[in-house]
């Protein structure tokens, strides 16, 4: 018989092995599959101790104790495994809360009638010291302490059914890690046989730890050999449940092995087609290459392949004729699958975009497919499925706004001027012949009117998008740009540090600088300084003239603000729109001196000495004939 020494040995190691694989195998961003089977590991673990507690206790009380203490333990295996199987599996999201709450507070309440024994011999009604082969614990069960062990050995069952049907009827994919489980789990089965057979000596808890490494050497060869807690259940938890976006995990032949809510709730179908094909659940998932050219299905033999997933079955041509008009309806009378013809690209076994019908209304969506892969070779997909139907609505929104602000424009620029240039000309011709205060008046109200439409044109034209930028030397520009504004007695200072190259549209960053110029010069006076320096992020002009009073600097770039009877308000509202064009924020600040400083922030700046270029340059009085 194997004596007490090297039964504990046995126990000791095994203890050992599974406190060194939960610390191993604990991560805090783990997943709720690998926190279970930690918790598994954890409990063989504790379960030792006690065990070696109750073989080496100095009194009956003490190994009493212990026996009390290891059986709550154990008591919660069961439990354990059936929670983890179901999470592998992917049935615990099906499982109501209340249903595992109240499994866990059953074993919550077994584990203290179990520890409290002693008080009032609820579960065990006496217990034994058996001296063979060694002394231990044995208890005699109650009548009650079979009602107490009967969910838990349910519970076991259940684990060995799950994973026998996940095995046989489950995706291909993870089969050799369902096996690993399922050889895994086995042991335990046959050591509680061998044990209530007398073939195991010593009590059953120390033949559970000592059977332990078996099962985590299993798992672990699993764990390394085949991602165990890597695929479905990495995609569920990082990134399925997170995203409110439909997402569907497929194996490598396209069958469906997960999804989140959002795609439970979105395409209800795929609860009842799991493990089949995608697009049986789908059917907008089916790929293109196997679809004729009017986007009719080409499979044969498999009704459920023409499906929409609710039963319905939609005319491709009625389909197109609905996506062609724009129909809010659906053409079937309101089918909530109904399909419209789908897009598909070579490089992905499943369509780009599909639109389909919901609740009377046309849906559109893109599909983002992303390999899952498995040493090295792809094992499956993760599909997201993104309703863009309000974008797209938006960007056709703006498209049609952006349409009507050229023609708007081109109006301002051709329509419209004509006949303002026709009327300029008759009042100089009439001011010619019979100057008055009237025809004075006039002159200057069609001069407003023109400086007006030239604001108003270079606002939708400058805040236009820029397709490319080159490399731009901004001290050059901003001297240039000097040049073309009356500025009267007022000097430019370009600092040194602004001798630097800028990604910018040239001509456009030479008309923020002249609105910036002319800006200083009509709020600051002829005789102030203007500064252009570098920033950490961009650059900023400045001038010491009296500033911006802190409650108006955020409305200064709105459209049409000013403060000046005969300013349009649109000087500064065109160096937003070209700031924004160009993918840089802006913002009014004050200067060293009191007055304005506009800064540009977001500026890429080309890293290139400029050749000399490193002093520092005034122009003063430039101005325009």
């Amino acid at each position: 018989m194997v004596s007490e020494t090297v039964y504990v040995g046995l126990v000791a190691l095994s203890t050992a092995i599974a406190a060194v694989a939960a610390w191993w195998l604990w991560d805090e961003e783990m997943n709720l599959q690998g926190r279970l089977f930690v918790g598994i590991v954890a409990v063989y673990a504790v379960a030792g101790l006690l065990v070696i507690g109750e073989l080496l206790a100095p009194s009956r009380m003490w190994m009493v104790a212990a026996y009390n203490f290891e059986a709550a333990v154990t008591a919660f295996l069961p439990l354990l495994w059936f929670l983890f199987i179901l999470e592998y599996t992917g049935h615990l999201r099906r499982v109501p809360r209340a249903a595992v709450y109240a499994l866990v507070g059953w074993n919550v309440v077994v584990a203290a009638l179990e520890i409290t024994n002693p008080i009032h011999d609820l579960v065990w009604s006496g217990y034994t010291i058996l001296a063979s082969p060694f002394p231990h614990v044995q208890a005699e069960g109650t009548a009650l302490a079979v009602a107490l062990v009967l969910p838990g050995t349910i519970l076991y069952y259940a684990s060995i059914a799950l994973l026998g049907a996940h095995l046989l009827v489950g995706p291909s994919v993870g089969r050799k890690q369902t096996a690993a489980l399922l050889v895994g789990y086995l042991p335990t089965f046959a050591i509680f046989t061998l044990w209530f057979g007398g073939a195991i000596p010593g009590p059953l808890a120390g033949a559970l730890v000592i059977g332990s490494p078996l099962i985590l050497a299993v798992v672990a060869w699993a764990v390394f050999r085949h991602q165990l807690f890597d695929l479905a259940p990495l995609a569920r938890e990082s990134v399925l449940e997170v995203l409110d976006d439909a997402v569907v995990v497929v194996d490598r032949d396209r069958r469906l092995l997960d999804y989140n809510a959002a795609a439970a709730e979105r395409f209800p179908a795929v609860a009842e087609h799991e493990g089949e094909l995608v697009e049986h659940a789908i059917p907008e998932l089916r790929p293109a290459s196997e679809r004729g050219e009017d986007g009719d299905d080409e499979r044969d033999g498999d009704p459920a392949d023409t499906g929409n997933g609710d039963g319905g079955v939609i005319d491709a041509a009625v389909g197109r004729s609905a996506a062609g008009t724009g129909a809010s309806e659906s053409p079937s009378g309101g089918d909530p699958t109904d399909v419209l013809p789908s897009t598909g690209t070579d490089d992905s076994p499943f369509v780009s975009t599909f639109t389909r019908f919901e609740d009377g209304e046309v849906r559109e969506y893109d599909v983002t497919v992303s390999p899952l892969e498995v040493r090295g070779s792809v094992a499956g997909y993760t599909l997201v499925l993104r309703d863009v139907t309000e974008r797209r609505q938006h960007v056709r929104d703006l498209e049609q706004q952006t349409t009507q602000l050229e023609r708007f424009a081109s109006t301002l620029s051709h329509d419209l001027r004509n006949p303002l240039n026709v009327a300029h000309g008759r009042v100089e011709l009439a001011r010619e012949r019979h100057d008055d205060e009237h025809l004075e008046t006039a002159s200057d109200a069609l001069d407003r009117i023109d400086q007006i439409i030239g604001d108003t044109l270079t606002l939708a034209r400058e805040g236009q998008t820029i397709d490319e930028l080159d490399r731009v030397d901004l001290a050059t520009v901003a001297r240039d740009a000097w040049g073309t504004v009356d500025t009267g007695e007022a000097e430019l200072d370009v600092r040194a540090d602004a001798g630097v190259r800028i990604y910018a549209d040239a001509t456009r960053l030479q008309s923020v600088f002249e609105n910036l110029y002319r800006n200083c010069i009509e709020h600051g006076g002829a005789s102030l300084t203007v500064t252009v320096e570098r920033t950490d992020e961009g650059f900023a002009v400045a001038d010491d003239g009296p500033g911006v009073p802190p409650d108006e600097r955020d409305q200064v770039f709105e459209y049409a603000y000013t403060t000046d009877d005969d300013g349009t308000g649109l000087g500064l509202a065109i160096v937003e729109a070209i700031a924004r064009a160009h993918g840089w924020s802006v913002e009014m600040t004050e200067s060293e001196s009191g007055g304005a400083r506009v800064v540009f922030s977001g500026v890429e700046t080309v890293e290139t000495p400029i050749a000399g270029d490193g002093g520092r340059v005034v122009a003063v009085g430039s101005t325009v004939d």
